[in-house]
């Protein structure tokens, strides 16, 4: 299709049903209920699904249908950073059954009229992002959509013939994505499955240790706006939970320091691990590769000499992860600077925590360079989609 060539719009909840997924944290009677997989907000990833590691959740026998994924549903997220909202893609079906969460976007096309790989293409197109940026819901460094705002978008509809077409072109490039994917969720598994059994034999013959004597526990603090770096060059980058990815990377920041009042914070730098322990994010855990400062959501574990900084973060992320499934999760979840300081790991000898991080961060080092690939592709098949997809209205 031409990319001047204009075809007619259509609002989605026209074309499609639009449902949000199962809440949380529910007390549901057992007789009446069963436990079955969910998808969370990281399992959906922009253009995969990661299932290399999912939850289960127990719902009343009666919801299950109500909250059922079937094969082609359009899954894309409610919120989260800019970059990350309204991300998707295509269930495959490849777990049944398999729920999802509140916080996704469920969208089941009528497929006479709508291709679930044409509107996952669309909606991850420029256009697509450009809406939904427009009208999310803003604060200082996260953006929401509601399903009211979703099912009006103008989607363009040209005929089904032609999404296929569409698809078909783009096909290839989806197919190597698809294979990219299943080998980092490959590899997911694989470094879990090698942190669980290097991590299990750290504990035999090793006296058990707490988290507070990996290092010194440092806990943030919110810094007056005051303290912004205001010409936005330089300054020390603030770390909130949002920065703290599910699988253990620190990215970005929610507002520069200036460096002149760095003297006054609870300063981080790099090789540290960070641990979300206040907050609905709470064990989360992320390894920091640049000095920083955090927000008091936060605390950090500077390692000691005789420690090594890798093997501290994969301690304290094990350690959390046992933590986090005794934390209320119905109420504000917190973990405060004492309870997580005495978190129980195992420090062995210098020369075992380098063979354990070692061979995690082999794992971690081809599934970068396989992420990078990925995000190659992506980028390649948005510029294809820019000439494929009808012109925006103007």
């Amino acid at each position: 299709m031409s990319g001047e060539e204009q075809v007619g719009r259509r609002k989605l909840s026209d074309l499609a049903a639009v449902a949000g997924g199962v809440t949380l944290g529910r007390e549901v009677p057992e007789s009446a209920s069963v436990e079955l997989p969910y998808l969370r907000v990281a399992n959906v990833q922009d253009g995969y699904i990661d299932t290399g590691d999912v939850k289960t959740v127990r719902v009343l026998e009666s919801e299950v249908e109500r909250f059922s994924l079937r094969k082609g549903d359009v899954l894309l997220t409610e919120g989260g950073d800019f970059d990350k909202l309204g991300r998707g893609a295509v269930w495959d079906g490849r777990l049944d059954p398999c729920l999802y969460q509140n916080h996704i976007f469920r969208v089941r096309c009528n497929l006479s009229d709508l291709l679930p790989e044409y509107l996952s293409l669309f909606l991850a197109s420029p256009e697509g992002r450009t809406y939904f940026l427009s009208i999310a819901k803003q604060t200082t460094n996260l953006a929401t959509i509601n399903s009211s705002q979703l099912k009006a978008m103008p989607v363009p509809l040209p005929s089904t013939n032609e999404q296929r077409r569409i698809v078909d072109v783009l096909d290839s490039l989806t197919r190597e994505q698809d294979a990219l994917s299943a080998s980092i969720a490959k590899l997911s598994l694989i470094e879990d499955g090698m942190k669980r059994s290097l991590l299990s034999q750290i504990s035999v013959g090793n006296r058990s240790s707490t988290i507070g004597d990996l290092g010194t526990v440092v806990t943030g603090m919110t810094p007056p706006a005051e303290w912004n770096n205001m010409d936005g060059r330089g300054g020390i980058p603030m770390i909130t939970p949002s920065q703290v990815s599910s699988d253990g990377e620190v990215s970005g920041f929610s507002r520069l320091i200036s460096s002149e009042y760095f003297k006054n914070l609870r300063e981080v730098r790099r090789g540290a691990t960070l641990a979300v322990c206040i907050g609905f994010g709470v064990g989360k855990v992320g390894y920091v590769k640049f000095d920083c400062c955090t927000n008091q959501q936060i605390n950090s574990v500077i390692p000691s000499p005789d420690v090594d900084s890798r093997y501290a973060y994969l301690a304290v992320e094990e350690s959390m992860r046992i933590a986090r499934g005794r934390v209320n999760l119905q109420v504000t979840p917190i973990i405060n600077k004492a309870e997580f300081s005495s978190l129980e790991v195992t420090i062995p000898d210098m020369a075992y925590q380098r063979r354990v991080a070692d061979s995690i961060w082999a794992v971690r080092g081809s599934q970068e360079r396989l992420m990078l690939e990925f995000t190659k592709l992506r980028h390649l098949k948005a510029g294809m989609m820019n000439d494929l997809l009808p012109a925006p209205v103007r």
